[in-house]
């Protein structure tokens, strides 16, 4: 037993060795300064990650011991759903105290993820394959796959950099304990072994122990299937599920603050190319076709790949093909079935449901819709825990390279076995260079934190004044205002927030509690002083009055006491009191706010919003029956023109391959209630040159960009008719 232990501990060495190497090749070492943290605050996911640390850290130790309330005052809620990797959270908080002022351990933790997944990877394919240069070289793959790229750090222009979705070590550890389950024959030490697996799912990443637990059944039909072996069942299973909620108990995972799902099953899925579509991570392909949401089912196998998997698969055509003629191929088959009976149905059960859950209710083949299954509410509901749904996808990717793997060992001499390992591995880094090349020029050199919505003096200078940033409502703002928001609060001590960006929304319920209690505070004008809130618009005009109102970086904040050096806030209702509403389409502007239907969503930009081919603004009056619309835009490469319209009524139009600014007159109607669709002025952009293009089946649908919106009042005696 020694001697095997000690030759695993070889292949996961090799394994292990490979796979620190090629992080720091691809990383380089700036993402080891543990004093480094400008490249975590640069947008997204990541940037989330790093707060929910840096927040937890701050905060006072608790029960559950990842729970604080800085990020939903005054409830409180756990650093799990900020996907912080809790295990490491909790680790660095006691040494907390010794560490210096800036501390992350994000970099520490994708370094162990390469090795990780490399010590696994070498250690599976030695089961079948005894060459130690075998087990090195193959288990490339698995370090670079390209999952891994797309999700641990990941580049700024993806919406993807999900850093603890990159623990692939933990899968490939639950397919390691089955391949190896004679080394885990006694009951103890495999209960044991699953118990660990689950802990380390909740503490690091929760949403693998989906995976992992199906695995973990793979693996124990297998063992009944061969060996009736019931007992095996209950021990793993029981052991699994104890530790699973013993750990998020203990973390603090049980919450009726979140909601336990999102909308989004079927759309965030993968796509029947994945394995082939390279989407932004080869050097010699193309994106193919999927769905913008489709990016969570990614898994390209890699030039490389596909190409040994190829050789394998005519490897074996040729090898049936030959028994066939010999007339062997019915007695070769019975006596593989014989052999392996279990463990194959077990597998083909296990990537049976993982594709099914990965390729969802929605079968897209490309853009097209290729299969579409309609269910029950209650169905739907209960996958909305695992919405992400596509990501089940990388459980199959790593099945086919390790069957191809395993082929390319059973079939070939081991001459020819390293010939086409290495042959393939060249491949595969040359088709992956560029996704690499592009991740090393971002992580090799200074970064910049992303700071673009929150530049006024106020955040840097004044933020500390208060204890509380309330959100009013408590959804009123998107996720990247949240975050640049939370990291300008985080350079304060005790700061809090009654609301950040989480793996998980706060149930409708929770946000109408919050929202009564602050609402009552504005009816009642008991506002706390030492709260800042930051307001929707419907919300600044109903209480405009009843506290002071300033407008920072587009953000409408409201405070009980007056702030010196702050743009008053201007109501957006036009009328006799605003003369003047200018409306920003920027991302940052609070025009947006106002964007009805119809605007391109992936082309929300820096500088405006493009229409499509309806595009609906909305637009409050006060008492004002007539205004003058100036519309600044930029063209766009759609020839033609997009009429302006007001509740129906053309008031003009616009040349879509011309920049400039237009200005119209337009009757209104008075806004009697806000919330009353009757009441609203409904500003239309209608591009029909676009709709044309569209149903020609090309795929830039924009029209024109509306940069900014500017209504003035005009007093009924100066209107021309």
């Amino acid at each position: 037993m020694k001697n095997k232990n000690r030759t695993y501990s070889i292949y996961l060495g090799i394994g292990a060795a490979i796979g620190l190497v090629l992080f720091l090749i691809v990383y380089g070492f700036r993402v080891l300064d543990f004093t480094n943290d400008t490249w975590l605050l640069t947008g997204k996911d990541l940037q989330q990650h790093y707060l929910g640390w840096k927040f937890f850290r701050q905060a006072p130790w608790s029960f559950p011991l990842g729970m604080h309330d800085s990020f939903t005052a005054p409830d409180s809620i756990s650093v799990l759903y900020t996907d912080s990797i809790p295990l490491f959270a909790l680790f660095f908080k006691l040494l907390s105290p010794v560490l210096p002022e800036t501390f992350q351990y994000f970099g520490l933790f994708g370094l162990l993820c390469y090795i990780l997944n490399g010590a696994m990877a070498s250690l599976i394919v030695s089961h079948f394959n005894k060459s130690k240069v075998f087990c090195g070289i193959s288990s490339v793959f698995f370090i670079l796959s390209t999952p891994v790229l797309q999700r641990l750090f990941g580049v700024l222009s993806e919406n993807s950099r999900h850093t603890s979705l990159a623990a692939h070590f933990l899968i490939l550890g639950a397919l390691a304990i089955w391949l190896f389950k004679d080394v885990f024959e006694d009951y103890r030490k495999d209960a044991l072994a699953w118990a660990v697996l689950a802990a380390l799912c909740v503490l690091i990443q929760m949403y693998i122990i989906f995976m992992v637990g199906g695995i973990m059944c793979g693996y124990l039909l297998d063992e009944l299937i061969s060996q009736k072996d019931w007992k095996r069942l209950l021990y793993d299973f029981s052991s699994f599920a104890l530790s699973f909620c013993f750990f998020f108990f203990i973390i603090g995972g049980f919450t009726s603050l979140l909601a336990s799902g999102g909308s989004g099953y079927g759309f965030f899925s993968a796509n029947l190319n994945t394995f082939i579509n390279p989407w932004r991570y080869s050097t010699f392909f193309n994106k193919m076709g999927m769905t913008d949401l489709q990016y969570e089912g990614f898994a390209y196998l890699g030039l490389g790949m596909i190409v040994l998997c190829g050789i394998a698969c005519a490897a074996i055509l040729v090898k049936a093909v030959s028994l066939f003629r010999k007339g062997q191929l019915r007695e070769t088959l019975k006596v593989k079935k014989q052999r392996n009976f279990s463990f194959v149905v077990s597998l083909v059960v296990v990537v049976f449901v993982f594709m099914v859950l990965a390729f969802s209710n929605l079968v897209y083949i490309g853009h097209r819709i290729f299969i579409e299954v309609h269910w029950p509410t209650v169905i739907d509901n209960l996958l909305a825990v695992i919405r992400s749904s596509g990501r089940f996808i990388w459980c199959v990717m790593y099945i086919v390279m390790i069957l191809g793997l395993y082929i390319i060992t059973k079939m070939f001499n081991k001459k020819v076995q390293l010939a086409v390992v290495i042959f393939c591995v060249c491949l595969q880094l040359a088709d992956l260079y560029t996704p690499i090349h592009r991740l090393q020029k971002q992580y090799y050199g200074e970064a910049k934190e992303e700071e673009s919505l929150v530049q006024n003096d106020f955040w840097r200078i004044s933020l500390g004044s208060y204890d509380k940033i309330a959100y009013f409502p408590t959804d009123g703002y998107d996720a990247t205002q949240m975050l640049q928001i939370a990291s300008k609060i985080s350079k304060f001590e005790n700061v809090k927030m009654s609301n950040f960006y989480l793996s998980r929304y706060m149930t409708k319920k929770v946000m109408r509690q919050k929202d009564k209690i602050i609402e009552k505070d504005f009816k009642q004008g008991t506002l706390d002083d030492r709260t800042l809130y930051i307001l929707d618009y419907a919300n600044a005009h109903k209480y405009k009055d009843m506290c002071y109102m300033y407008i920072v970086d587009n953000k409408i904040l409201a405070v009980k006491n007056p702030i010196v050096g702050l743009e008053k806030y201007t109501d957006f209702l036009v009328g006799s009191l605003t003369p003047l509403v200018e409306l920003d389409m920027s991302f940052a502007g609070l025009g947006k706010s106002f964007l009805h239907k119809g605007w391109n969503g992936q082309q929300l930009g820096d500088k405006g919003a493009w229409t499509t081919w309806e595009s609906v603004v909305r637009i409050y009056s006060e008492d004002a029956k007539r205004a003058k619309i100036t519309i600044e835009y930029q063209g766009g490469k759609k020839k033609g023109t997009t009429t302006v319209k007001m509740n129906g009524r053309r008031i003009g139009k616009i040349n879509n391959k011309e920049s400039g600014t237009v200005t119209f007159e337009t009757k209104l109607k008075l806004c009697e209630n806000i919330k009353k669709t009757k009441y609203i002025n409904w500003l239309f952009f209608t591009s029909g040159d676009v709709k044309k293009a569209s149903k020609a089946g090309e795929k830039d649908g924009k029209g024109v960009m509306i940069k900014k919106i500017t209504l003035s009042y005009l007093p009924e005696e100066n209107v021309s008719e």
